[in-house]
């Protein structure tokens, strides 16, 4: 016995990108790159033959998913209808009365599993789960559990459809098909069977790296152990990159936007969306415009945004040991960070005691 997956989730069609919004048109484009990515999984499932494509819950936005969207949707599915394509709703896309799920005419191809639900794919003899059974599995079949989740966490009250692992074994299942957690999974659990593909396209900066989904071939002789290949495939449009970025020794914006550019084609494209943070020791009265040097670094990426967290060049252990005003200053200063309740309390007042040292050697601030 043999069967071919293709397996993802998470996909949330018509996310609102809320992070994005106060820059016009990046919401729009994001939910563009979502429909985008979708066309490249069936490319996947058409370019593979796929006998299966398992969507693993989320697959769009409850609460945003307009009927366009939905029928986009139904138009990629399409494009493989003989590929059976096994869908279990997730939290942000429940079965609700009146929803999608509930109400739209689907494909024939397409099958909506609540648990409890099995799926017979009989050319493979394969069985696919919508949820936990009572009892074992039939060892004759290759079983595959698809499950939107948390999988061996605390159980706590606001924990999503928890399940064990060492559950899921003991039933017999071959493989099993997660979703609900934005990364990536890969032979999890004691027999490896539990993969978890991820977000196909990363939605925010919690979300870094490559994303895509498996595909995955399952052999079986019947009664015996199941073997998995599963390759990940990257997918996504766009990647979410944190840089920090050391600009010590620049003397104005100019020069750490040049040093910024430069590390940013190192580690990413423009296509993608880059948080950087400014870091290092200026010398006193250099300051960095994160304004300016967005830009001038506007074209560089698809999304920029520059945290200047620099400090003047000032050692103030030795300065705190001075007898003079500065010292004074300076030893109060610390206390008082020291003392502070959070670490942005704490930031204000070193920003406060650098200004203070500026002031009291040059006899000015430059703000």
């Amino acid at each position: 016995m043999k069967v071919k997956l293709l397996q993802f989730g998470d996909l949330h069609m018509d996310a609102p990108f809320k992070s994005l919004s106060d820059m016009e048109g990046k919401p729009s484009q994001r939910r563009l790159d979502l429909k985008k990515t979708l066309s490249r999984l069936m490319d996947l499932a058409v370019d593979e033959k796929a006998d299966l494509v398992l969507v693993c819950g989320d697959l769009y936005e409850h609460g945003y998913t307009g009927k366009s969207s939905i029928h986009y949707i139904c138009d990629q599915f399409a494009r493989v209808p003989d590929t059976p394509v096994l869908i279990i709703p997730g939290n942000h896309d429940p079965k609700l009365p009146g929803s999608y799920y509930s109400e739209h005419q689907w494909s024939s191809n397409v099958h909506i599993l609540e648990s409890g639900d099995v799926f017979e794919y009989s050319p493979a003899n394969v069985r696919v789960y919508g949820g936990l059974v009572k009892g074992p599995t039939d060892p004759s079949f290759i079983n595959i559990l698809m499950h939107h989740g948390t999988l061996d966490m605390p159980f706590a009250s606001d924990a999503f459809q928890p399940i064990s692992g060492r559950q899921v074994e003991e039933k017999g299942f071959d493989y099993c098909a997660l979703g609900h957690f934005h990364s990536k999974i890969t032979a999890g659990g004691e027999r490896g069977i539990f993969y978890n593909a991820g977000s196909p396209e990363p939605l925010g900066f919690d979300e870094p790296g490559e994303h895509g989904a498996f595909i995955t071939v399952i052999e079986k002789a019947p009664g015996g152990k199941a073997s998995i290949c599963a390759e990940f495939r990257t997918v996504c449009s766009r990647r979410y990159i944190d840089l920090t970025v050391d600009v010590s020794g620049c003397l104005n914006s100019e020069q750490a936007a040049d040093l910024i550019a430069a590390e940013m084609k190192a580690a990413g494209r423009e296509t993608d969306l880059f948080r950087i943070t400014l870091s290092g020791r200026l010398t006193a009265g250099i300051q960095m415009d994160a304004e300016e040097i967005s830009v001038k670094l506007e074209d560089a990426a698809f999304y920029l945004k520059i945290s200047d967290k620099t400090q003047p060049d000032y050692d103030l252990e030795s300065i705190s040991q001075e007898k003079g005003l500065r010292g004074v200053f300076t030893r109060k200063m610390l206390e008082r960070a020291s003392q502070a309740e959070d670490e942005e309390s704490a930031s204000m007042v070193m920003k406060a005691l650098y200004y203070g040292l500026e002031a009291i050697d040059e006899g000015k601030v430059c703000i």
